[in-house]
């Protein structure tokens, strides 16, 4: 699979990277190891040594955390990606003796790494969402689901959020989004933003429970910003039908999804409101968005892609809808930054 590099890629929550240990995970076909060094900055290595191509993942953090130890020969690496400890012979280290280091950086509570040549790393196209990230724990539910679907599936799941009203009835569906028309706003060549406003309607159930009166008329509101390759912010919200927003009820969420290999897709979900600020309401919160996303939205995407198979999705000549517009538009608009960058390679 051709892969936009010239880019930033969700690697984890940072919280996952723990110091003293190593974690494996394979990004765009890529096996790569991440540890923290003793100063608790992250770093990414290639996860194959160069000497019998073991994974470096196998085996153990030494000289005090600054380099990853092979489980085969021993060989040393640092933070660097350059071999630091030889144990053979005289212990010269072979000038060849080198992993790759890949570019990653820490924000909102995030791994980011750039997929292409170090040199071109451009933090300034990291997303901003530090409204999700600065919440409080109270109010904040975060989650991974590993999915054995095309990463653009899961984008075209966010981006056309009508599927809530059939997929997630009796939830987060209640029939509005699929009535109201869609507004999608180009953001530049590498963002989409969609948005969905609807009155009159009962709110979701999700949302309904937590207004100051239940069953009444709601003003609507979900819009989502997709920056490319995967990444989306999505807000949601309800308030009784002519009173301000400020009155209702919102969330504030993050989907994330990198691709591991072909067909298979890190998804990273990060779920935020202003209601409900409690460790009993995030414990009661909490099932209804994970039964959403792993037993709804997750088993649909796998079910999707074993129909799909490898066929190229254009190449199916699918039906479109009114309202996929802002899923096709970021499809189209990544297919433009991937074939450029071929050209211009």
């Amino acid at each position: 699979m051709t892969y936009l590099r010239n880019v930033w890629y969700v690697a984890g929550f940072a919280d996952e990277l723990a110091p003293g240990q190593l974690l494996a995970r394979t990004l765009l076909d890529e096996p790569l190891v991440f540890f923290r060094q003793p100063d608790g900055h992250a770093v990414a290595l290639h996860d194959r040594c160069p000497h019998r191509f073991a994974p470096l993942s196998a085996g153990t953090l030494c000289d005090g955390g600054a380099a990853v130890q092979c489980p085969y020969h021993g060989l040393r690496f640092d933070g660097t990606g350059a071999c630091v400890h030889n144990p053979h012979g005289s212990g010269a280290i072979p000038k060849a003796a080198a992993v790759k280091r890949w570019t990653l950086t820490e924000r909102d509570g995030l791994l980011w790494l750039w997929a292409g040549d170090a040199a071109g790393a451009d933090e300034s196209l990291i997303p901003d969402f530090s409204a999700v990230t600065r919440a409080p724990a109270d109010a904040t539910i975060r989650g991974y689901l590993p999915t054995a679907c095309d990463y653009r599936l899961l984008a075209d799941n966010i981006m056309d959020l009508t599927h809530a009203d059939f997929l997630h009835a009796g939830s987060l569906g209640s029939g509005a989004i699929t009535r109201a028309k869609a507004q999608v706003d180009d953001m530049g060549e590498r963002s989409v933003r969609i948005t969905w406003l609807s009155s009159g309607d009962r709110a979701p159930a999700a949302f309904d429970e937590q207004l100051r009166e239940q069953g009444r008329p709601t003003d609507q509101w979900t819009e989502v910003t997709w920056t490319a390759p995967c990444a989306m912010l999505l807000r949601v919200g309800a308030t009784l039908q002519g009173e301000p927003r400020e009155r209702g009820v919102a969330t504030t969420n993050l989907h994330l999804a990198t691709p591991e290999t072909t067909g298979r897709t890190h998804y990273w979900y990060w779920s935020t409101r202003d209601f409900a600020v409690s460790p009993h309401a995030n414990a009661a919160i909490r099932p209804v968005i994970e039964f959403a996303f792993s037993q709804q939205d997750k088993p649909m995407l796998e079910a999707q892609q074993r129909r799909i198979g490898l066929a190229e999705f254009w190449s199916l000549k699918p039906v479109l809808l009114a309202s996929d517009a802002g899923a096709v538009r970021a499809r189209r608009k990544l297919d433009a930054l991937i074939a450029a960058e071929g050209a211009n390679a």
